[in-house]
């Protein structure tokens, strides 16, 4: 247990300060939680108005209060800084603060917690809240909150941002039998986080699946450090608000568009090996399915069933979430056909027909026994379904199966008994067959990324970048012409490309570099040049180029009359054939740098295809990001089309992950397009931003 919470984990004794004689305050209620949830420990009211409270004797002060674990602060707020000096002074290790009146209550509110923050930063206890909803350790009998009723014992170590959220969690938790080794309310964070959560849970041995509730992140790098340790030993699920646009910060470049902090959160689950969903639902069927203990092997799967409908809807749910359907073997096969009737279906889905029974069930599944896959197993009601029956032969027909076994009794009250004993038995069942899928795949995804073998990021020697990052100094915004040396210092291919001052120069310029060219138009103030008819290609004589140069220039002219136009860029033509990417980053205000790759040029934004990881990248993940790509199989070659040079691509998006992780000032940077060919990649455009146009 990570040594500075084990109070909350291990508690033997507790003081309640602002207990009341009134279940229905907080202090009551705390206190009357804490009796009927049968802790066994130490507890000892603190009011000073009372010599008895709910029949436990009471003291004036924690002052006089004999040592005990942790404290459950329910004060009114003014008083709770106080209240917390006395808890130190009095060696208490811990408190919870259930009062309310902080940040949440205006500025005033806001002011406290600010004063209680600095204090906390150098106090010899750990504090949860304030206004939070409390801690509930399940198996200790320990109900440190003003939520009524203690929920099951489990294996699920659950936190959540939102204390009004945990109640209903709560009331719907012992409905459906769900267990808990840990219930915390974190309220407003004033100093345990949902970082140290992670943690402490990691460490935790009655916790065997993590899970969260998050509405931000305190601290992104100490998050990501959390999570990434955590999910290596224990599967770690998370729930998180805040993926509409808005959210998104207003900035320059289309990386910037298509990035934001929830981008950056969402990258960093992944990166770190954990599982992000998108419902409450989801977040509980998935702890459902990770309860029992058992991960995929593979993406394999066997679909069992005694209804067509359930089978069709559970294979396209497979399919549509990347699993495989495992192909029977002929020793599968042939023991089905010896206990299935002779129009039962002999592949997978396996149809039983809607009048099996729970021997058929049992037969069928011994049959599957060798195959190495998950088992998804339904049940449809018909009108002599005995569920209970049907559930139990599942048990005995999978028992030491070392794969995960899910069930789905799809309806209402006549499957009921049967969900009863595989729930009581901890074989996770859901009432419809996606759910049961998706469940799944998010245990197959939770296995892979557990599996991936830990490498180091590529980086970048800072001397590298020392020189053209000085030569940056006091810009602003950075234009290929800026942004060309660095990208070069890293290491990454970029076309030739010279300014000309008029179309006549242009001309000079192209023949230097050698026909066909590029022509662009230079301006600080025109981002997307296609835009204003800014961008021509594949000039090959000097009449071509002096033409499209003075076309290009008076295009830009009155399509932006008030931008500064400063020449041409003259840039040699990129390789014939090559796939048109986006390379970019934007500095996340909590993860730091976040890169982006996906299918670029000019409609980067509507093809909205693209892969983000937090900087900087090691060579396997750079690779995990390209296979994302919805137009991936572009990359291997289409159409006639060669493959890309995937390893050239990789190493470029590492290298210029690490460039955005060595040099801080880096506010935005991108590369669109990057061409990416069988010969290697080239970029071909560059622009960025510096932070305050300073470099560091």
């Amino acid at each position: 247990m990570t040594g500075s919470l084990a109070p909350f984990f291990d508690a033997s004794s507790v003081a309640v300060i602002g207990a009341s004689a009134d279940p229905s305050k907080i202090g009551g209620s705390v206190l009357a939680n804490l009796r009927a949830g049968g802790f066994t420990g130490r507890v000892v009211p603190v009011n000073p108005a009372r010599t008895v409270v709910q029949g436990l004797p009471a003291a004036a002060s924690i002052m006089d209060v004999d040592p005990v674990d942790v404290a459950v602060v329910a004060v009114p707020a003014a008083a709770v800084l106080e209240v917390l000096e006395q808890c130190a002074a009095r060696g208490v290790k811990g408190a919870v603060v259930v009062s309310a009146g902080f940040r949440e209550a205006g500025p005033a509110g806001a002011a406290r917690e600010a004063e209680l923050r600095a204090w906390l930063r150098s106090a010899p206890l750990r504090v949860i809240g304030p206004n939070c909803l409390g801690w509930i350790r399940p198996a200790a009998r320990l109900n440190l909150s003003f939520a009524p009723g203690m929920p099951h014992a489990g294996a699920l170590g659950f936190f959540s941002h939102s204390g009004a959220l945990c109640t209903a969690i709560l009331d719907w938790s012992r409905d459906h039998a769900i267990g808990f080794s840990l219930f915390a309310s974190l309220g407003n964070q004033a100093d345990v986080t949902e970082s140290d959560l992670l943690a402490a849970l990691a460490d935790d041995p009655e916790t065997r699946v993590i899970l969260g509730y998050l509405e931000g992140v305190a601290d992104g790098a100490a998050f990501f450090a959390s999570l990434r340790d955590a999910a290596r030993r224990k599967p770690c699920v998370l729930l998180k608000t805040g993926r509409s646009a808005e959210g998104a910060r207003a900035v320059g470049s289309h990386t910037g568009a298509l990035a934001g902090s929830d981008r950056a959160f969402e990258a960093a689950v992944r990166q770190a090996g954990g599982l992000r969903v998108d419902t409450l639902e989801e977040l509980f069927d998935v702890a459902r399915a990770l309860e029992g203990g058992r991960l995929p092997t593979s993406r394999r799967v066997v679909l069992v069933t005694n209804g067509g409908g359930l089978g069709v809807l559970a294979t396209d749910a497979a399919r549509q979430a990347g699993l495989e359907l495992a192909a029977l073997d002929p020793v599968a096969a042939q023991r089905l056909s010896r206990v299935l009737p002779a129009h039962a279906t002999i592949t997978n889905p396996v149809d039983l027909i809607g009048d099996a029974t729970p021997a058929r069930y049992a037969q069928a599944l011994e049959a599957l026994a060798d195959i190495d896959a998950s088992l998804v197993v339904m049940l449809a009601p018909q009108a002599a379904t005995d569920a209970a029956g049907v559930a139990r032969s599942m048990l005995a027909g999978t028992r030491g199966r070392a794969t995960p076994v899910l069930g789905v009794f799809a309806g209402g009250a006549r499957v009921r008994a049967g969900a009863d004993v595989l729930e009581d038995a901890d074989v996770p069942c859901y009432a419809f067959p996606e759910r049961a899928v998706r469940a799944l795949a998010s245990m197959v995804a939770l296995a892979e990324r557990a599996a991936r073998p830990v490498a180091a990021p590529v980086t970048l020697d800072g001397e590298a970048v020392r020189e053209p990052v000085a030569r940056l100094a006091g810009r602003e915004r950075l234009s290929l012409l800026d942004a060309a040396p660095l990208l070069a210092a890293a290491g990454i291919p970029v076309l030739p490309v010279r300014v000309a001052r008029s179309p006549d120069e242009a001309v000079e310029v192209a023949a230097a570099l050698g026909m066909p060219v590029a022509l662009k138009v230079l301006s600080p103030d025109i981002s997307h040049k296609t835009d204003v008819g800014g961008v021509a290609l594949g000039l090959g004589t000097a009449v071509e180029v002096l033409e499209s140069a003075k076309q290009i220039l008076a295009r830009a002219r009155a399509a932006r009359p008030e931008a500064r136009i400063e020449g041409l860029l003259v840039q040699a033509m990129a390789r014939p054939g090559g796939v048109e990417l986006l390379l970019g980053m934007v500095r996340d205000p909590q993860f730091g740098p976040l890169v982006m790759v996906g299918f670029g040029g000019i409609y980067v934004e509507v093809l909205d295809d693209t892969a983000a990881r937090l900087a900087p990248l090691d060579r396997r993940e750079a690779r995990r990001m390209l296979d994302e790509l919805r137009m991936a199989p572009a990359l291997r070659g289409a159409r006639g089309r060669p493959a890309v040079d995937l390893d050239a691509l990789a190493e470029t998006v590492c290298r210029f992950a690490a460039l955005a992780a060595a040099v801080p000032a880096l506010a935005e940077l991108e590369i669109n397009p990057l061409v990416a060919g069988a010969e290697g990649v080239q970029a071909l455009d560059a622009r960025g931003r510096l932070t305050d146009g300073r470099t560091r």
